[in-house]
């Protein structure tokens, strides 16, 4: 079972770094770096306004780290085929599910370790903890996240509850009741509670793996969802086979489209304003990217990093915006629609004209609120609109008109 759980694990890991490949590429690492280090700049001024215990800072603290420790699921490759072709072996997974484990807890382990380390410094001004005693939280955290990988084995096996209470929100909850206990007593106690209910668990999960009760059809299922979570954040960057964008009516938002005219020269921005609506891919992108850049801008008092942020996230959201149109060409039925190459590419420009217009518009108060009525408002603002200019009267016509030419759809 070992060389199996290795086999699919190379093969995994190859699947996963096709994919990570395309992510980060020099467009990504760049945003990443410039939000790191707006963050970055927000959390150290944010450090030095602290001068003394505050009453919430024990209790962010705990959140935090309970929020850090919930990250990460069991990862157990398992495959549809199994419950046919392995069955014979039921008795043998115990070694399987334990590498997995092992797997499983890797990064888990080093986001716990990466929020405790930047944790520290606030617990220590806002909440008077040692650095002792936050690794004592953190090492708390560490193994209560592996306790719940032990209970999400366990209901692979098909024990889901204890006291006729669900076994994972009861486990959570004791933990975060544990949380607060320790950081207004002794923190050491948290890390011994998790360490040994992480023991006792270990055993109790062998036993059963041993015993032959497994429910495959729950095993395949879940890590089926998971690799579909997996494979739904790959998707917002690059085409992934098999993942496809859910649509939701949204009729509350039929007024947005009592604007254009139904004729046949506006067949496609109809078609592309409808689509960008209904899809929750893309207009959850624009959504979630425009909340982040305001929330960053509100915070950030640096003219420079402001600058970079205001044009580097309008940026993000117009080329995000892109494939979109590929997955509408690659639909066979609107080639039967008379319309020009010409007329296709315009109209989409015209839709990401008014999405990119818009996050423009709801940035400024962000600007405003922190800068004022001042040049440095007008200067980020301004760059703003160079960007939008740039991405659709320039860079988008070319990309897509390249894209149509080639034939790709």
């Amino acid at each position: 079972m070992i060389e199996l759980w290795k086999e699919r694990l190379r093969r995994h890991q190859l699947d996963q770094f096709k994919y990570l490949r395309l992510i980060f590429n020099d467009t990504f690492v760049l945003a990443f770096i410039v939000l790191l280090g707006a963050l970055g700049f927000w959390y150290s001024n944010i450090l030095k306004t602290i001068h003394g215990e505050l009453w919430f800072g024990k209790i962010v603290v705990v959140l935090l780290l309970f929020i850090g420790a919930q990250a990460g699921h069991l990862a157990t490759l398992m495959e549809d085929p199994d419950s046919t072709f392995l069955l014979v072996r039921e008795k043998e997974f115990y070694q399987y599910f334990k590498s997995a484990e092992n797997y499983s807890r890797a990064v888990p382990i080093v986001l716990i370790a990466i929020v405790t380390f930047l944790l520290s410094p606030f617990a220590f001004q806002a909440a008077s903890i040692s650095v002792l005693n936050i690794v004592l939280l953190g090492v708390s955290a560490a193994a209560f996240k592996m306790l719940m990988l032990d209970v999400e084995l366990l209901g692979l096996y098909n024990h889901h509850s204890i006291f006729g209470i669900n076994l994972r929100l009861f486990v959570n909850v004791i933990y975060l009741i544990l949380l607060f206990v320790s950081i207004y007593t002794f923190p050491a106690i948290a890390a011994i509670v998790s360490i040994i209910a992480w023991l006792v668990v270990t055993t109790q999960t062998k036993k059963l793996a041993e015993s032959g009760q497994l429910q495959w059809q729950k095993a395949i299922s879940d890590e089926n969802q998971r690799m579909f979570r997996v494979k739904r954040f790959y998707n917002l960057f690059t085409d992934v086979p098999g993942v496809t964008s859910k649509i939701k009516r949204r009729k509350w938002l039929d007024f947005l489209f009592n604007g254009i005219k139904l004729d046949h020269k506006n067949t496609y921005l109809y078609l592309f304003a409808r689509g960008v609506v209904r899809n929750n891919e893309y207009m959850g992108l624009f959504v979630r990217l425009t909340i982040v850049q305001v929330v960053l801008l509100a915070l950030i008092d640096n003219f420079y990093i402001s600058l970079i942020c205001e044009m580097l996230f309008i940026y993000l959201v117009g080329f995000q915006l892109k494939p979109y149109f590929k997955e509408v060409m690659q639909n066979l039925m609107q080639r039967l629609y008379p319309v020009s190459s010409q007329s296709k590419i315009h109209d989409f420009t015209k839709i990401s004209n008014i999405m990119l217009l818009i996050q423009w518009f709801v940035s400024i108060f962000a600007i405003v609120y922190k800068f004022g009525f001042s040049t440095n408002s007008v200067i980020i603002l301004a760059a703003g609109l160079v960007v939008i200019i740039f991405l659709n009267y320039f860079y988008m016509p070319h990309q897509l008109k390249k894209y149509l030419s080639n034939g790709e759809y």
